[in-house]
């Protein structure tokens, strides 16, 4: 990953983030301008990642490089949906966010793991991230409600979350982005079962069986809204503990193998 491209794309999200919180703060019309630098910021880390993934031996899918991507994908996503409506909120924390993810890269020795695989597997690989892109939002979006909720049971509204929609427009966020994270969730499984040589291989089987666990909890979660009319708590609840699971999978077994046990 090209440090000083990432530098610069840190210090644009600080700037889009230090904007935003004056309009929420002071009320000046800064949105607009904290866009602009988000969308610079997004160009110099997409083009950090792409620098740093794609290489003349081959594609590099290493813990930093996809965490990386995946953080990419979660601003593009939701700097797109910003142009349509107002997501100050939302930005506001995804840029720090996004931030620390190529902060702590920067950080973290990684070795490279380079794979030169046909176009089934890269097809396995873009579903995985564009799913692990979505239901990251989808967990922030599941820890900014759970806040809100607290904060209007207990009267204590007050800065960004008095700015944030109403409760009831959130949660229909969160179970839009849990049903599109959901779906791309199926097809990156559905994929890896098809094209993955092996994927229950003794250093495939912990990613792959946490994957399957968390794409249960999010459909029990879909269900349990469309039968029983889960709302707020349950959602959030359910949302959290499947993307841990997730995370666990993909991040955790990536983490140990390549950092700690310093395995490729």
């Amino acid at each position: 990953m090209n440090t000083t491209l990432s530098l610069l794309a840190i210090a644009l999200y600080a700037g889009a983030t230090v904007l935003l919180w004056q309009e929420i703060r002071q009320g000046h019309a800064r949105y607009k301008l904290a866009l602009t630098l988000g969308v610079a910021a997004m160009f110099c880390h997409g083009t950090a990642s792409y620098v740093g993934m794609f290489t003349t031996q081959g594609m590099n899918i290493s813990l930093t490089e996809m965490s990386t991507l995946i953080s990419w994908f979660v601003v593009v996503i939701t700097l797109i949906s910003g142009m349509l409506r107002p997501l100050l909120n939302i930005l506001l924390m995804i840029f720090p966010f996004t931030a620390a993810i190529l902060g702590i890269t920067l950080l973290t020795d990684s070795p490279a793991k380079l794979i030169q695989h046909p176009g089934g597997v890269m097809l396995h690989i873009a579903l995985s991230v564009l799913s692990y892109s979505v239901l990251t939002m989808a967990a922030l979006q599941a820890i900014v409600l759970a806040v809100q909720e607290y904060r209007l049971k207990h009267h204590q509204l007050n800065g960004i979350l008095k700015a944030l929609p109403p409760l009831v427009t959130m949660e229909a966020m969160l179970f839009e982005l849990v049903l599109i994270g959901f779906i791309l969730l199926t097809l990156s499984i559905g994929t890896g079962l098809f094209y993955v040589d092996d994927i229950f291989a003794q250093h495939l089987a912990h990613k792959s069986a946490f994957s399957i666990m968390a794409w249960a909890c999010f459909g029990i979660l879909l269900i349990g809204r469309h039968q029983l009319g889960w709302r707020s708590r349950t959602a959030i609840q359910w949302t959290l503990a499947a993307f841990a699971l997730l995370l666990l999978g993909y991040v955790g077994s990536k983490f140990v193998l390549e950092v700690l046990l310093n395995r490729i």
